[in-house]
Order: structure tokens, then sequence, then C-alpha cells
């Protein structure tokens, strides 16, 4: 028992060291073997990684989404998707299995608007956010102008506690100004479906139409990211509010 301890410590602390070179804005590590259908089952140890967005884009979308934020969200997965191959990388010259799926499935049928894996769900479990009212992934650093990775893999790294609660409180903003009226005003427990927060279709078409008005290959919007307290927060330590 000793000896797994100390393996475990000592892969956490050096992937820890590994990713803190790597760029990362935020990343932690949960055990994601109580769930089905992960898309590798045998690689039950998630590690979710996130990268901010350019503060001053996202303070352009409080008046909606342009060219330069369609560049910016294909930017922040390129390097998402950079992120995850190094730290797989690094598992596997460790010895372990590890294996991601891209930051973002290009949606194209509004029939099939559910990724193979949500993001959110590792990165909530890894303790560091919740899921907003609009139905994002939001953090206390970044607010909700952050995107996330999933690295799974059999590593044994020391999970955190999950983060099973919202802390949006009784703000409505996002769904104030969303303008799908895709957002319902619920706050999100664990366990939620998206569907009790959020009329993903209407998201959906009302992104596209932006995202091809922006000349994106996918939806895009974001108006509810830029408008959330918590980025707010984000905005102001970075001297733009």
């Amino acid at each position: 028992m000793a000896d797994i301890k100390d393996d475990s410590t000592s892969i956490t602390e050096e992937l820890n060291e590994y990713i803190s070179g790597c760029g990362a804005a935020i990343s932690g590590y949960c055990d994601l073997s109580a769930l089905d259908g992960l898309p590798f089952p045998e690689l039950t140890t998630g590690i979710s990684l996130g990268i901010n967005l350019n503060p001053k884009i996202v303070l352009s979308l409080k008046e909606g989404p342009d060219e330069n934020y369609a560049r910016e969200y294909t930017r922040v997965n390129t390097r998402l998707t950079g992120l995850a191959e190094k730290v797989s990388g690094f598992l596997r010259e460790k010895g372990y299995n590890a294996d991601f799926i891209p930051p973002t499935e290009n949606v194209t049928d509004p029939e099939k608007l559910f990724a193979e894996f949500p993001h959110k769900t590792a990165a909530t479990s890894a303790g560091l956010g919740w899921i907003g009212k609009n139905a994002l992934f939001v953090t206390k650093e970044y607010g909700s102008a952050v995107r996330i990775v999933t690295v799974f893999t059999d590593a044994p790294l020391i999970t955190a506690e999950p983060v099973v609660k919202s802390y949006c409180g009784d703000c409505n903003k996002c769904m104030d100004v969303c303008p799908a009226g895709a957002i319902k005003g619920q706050n999100w427990s664990r366990g939620m479906s998206r569907e009790e927060l959020l009329d993903a279709r209407k998201c959906f078409e009302h992104s596209r139409k932006k995202g091809f008005e922006t000349g994106a290959e996918h939806a895009v919007c974001g108006v509810c990211i830029a408008v959330c307290p918590w980025t707010d927060k984000y905005l102001k330590r970075e001297g733009l509010l």
C-alpha cells in the first residue's frame, strides 16, 4: 500500500511540474471510473487542462462575436490540442497509457449536439469550477473565458474532490443577454442534464449563424461569456474594466 501511495505522489508531482511549464492556465486530476461510456474505457483517470481566452477579445464580446473571436477560438483550441499531446506523450514516456479527445468537435447536425465526452465533466470532477446557467464551464479565476481539454490515463494520480454545486447564485446576466433566448436560468448541481439549463438547439442555430457571419468554420457566439461577473473579475485583474 505504501508503494502505491509513493508512486501516486511521485507521478503526480512530476506531472504537476511538467504541466506548469506547458502554458496551462488551470489543471486538475479526477477519478472517472464511476462513469459509463468513457472514450477510452481502460483509462479512468482524467486530466483537465484549460487555457484562458485573450481578455481584450473577451471584452469585445460584449458587442457580439466577430472574426477576432473566431480566430481566438481556433487559436486556443490549437494550443489545447498541443497541450494534450504533450501531456499524453509525457505520461507514455513514464510507462503509462494516455490519450485524449480534441477540445471541440465540429457539430453540423442539429440533431447531434452532444460531444463524445463533455470536457466539463472532467473539469468539474477535477475541482476546477462549475457549470454556469449558460451551460458553460465557469472558474473563479477566469469566469467563462477559458477553454478546456481532457487527457485520459491509467497513471495513479492523486485526484481532487469534485465541485458539486453552482456559484452563480441569483445572477441571471447570461440569461438576460442571450440573443437566442436559450438559457433557462437554473442553477447547476452535479448530475443535472444540459437540457435543464439550456435549449441547445436554439443556442446552436444562433451560434451557427454568427459563425457564418464571422467567417468561422464552426458555431460561435460568446456573449454570455463576456457578461459573466466571474469573467468581469478576470478582466478587472487585466486592467480592462
